[in-house]
């Protein structure tokens, strides 16, 4: 199999590409974490403060995620950390 080149034009195209999914990523990212003007709050409940789950969420907001709750249709809530966006690129 021939080794295939691109063109100078095609790299920076795609470079260009690349820029533009890795911002719309970060862009995505940063939904989660905004609470105000995006961000309403929709119930509240009450943790112990040195709890397993107040312990959990405080580790993955320390780590710069995101947590989101799930709910299923048998009433378990799942809380998911997400990663946020870098806030810088790479290109």
């Amino acid at each position: 199999m021939p080794d295939s080149h691109i063109s100078q034009r095609e790299a920076r195209r795609l470079r260009k590409r690349v820029a533009a999914l890795e911002a719309a990523e970060n862009a995505r990212r940063n939904l989660w974490v905004q609470e105000w003007p995006r961000g309403v709050e929709i119930v509240r409940a009450q943790f112990a403060s040195d709890g397993q789950v107040t312990t959990a969420i405080r580790t993955a907001r320390a780590l710069r995620h995101a947590v989101v709750a799930l709910a299923d249709a048998e009433g378990m809530v799942r809380f998911m950390a997400l990663p946020l966006a870098s806030g810088k690129s790479d290109a």
